[in-house]
């Protein structure tokens, strides 16, 4: 869990982040537990994550707006993350 107070509590809200988070983006930087990186689907998926960060214009305003979608639709249920899904299907397939 994140030391700051504020993403600690967001990623407890949101239950974002939780021994069973298998990966995780932030901007840049792919997160993911050793025992899943071979999974394809995985890296697919966090990949799309990356571009939103680009697209969304960095770090602040993509977890603005995905932390909005988690507290308002709940996860995985918000756009960001259905896209993600979305593109890893096409991709590695159903």
């Amino acid at each position: 869990m994140p030391p700051d107070p504020v993403l600690r509590a967001a990623a407890e809200m949101t239950g974002l982040l939780s021994p069973l988070t298998c990966g995780l983006t932030l901007q840049y930087g792919i997160f993911i537990r050793t025992e899943r990186w071979a999974e394809r689907r995985l890296l697919v998926h966090e990949l799309v994550h990356t571009g939103q960060y680009e697209r969304l214009g960095g770090v602040r305003p993509f977890l603005d707006c995905y932390l909005r979608e988690c507290l308002s639709v709940g996860y995985p249920m918000g756009a960001l993350e259905q896209e993600a899904i979305r593109v890893e299907r096409e991709i590695c397939g159903s």
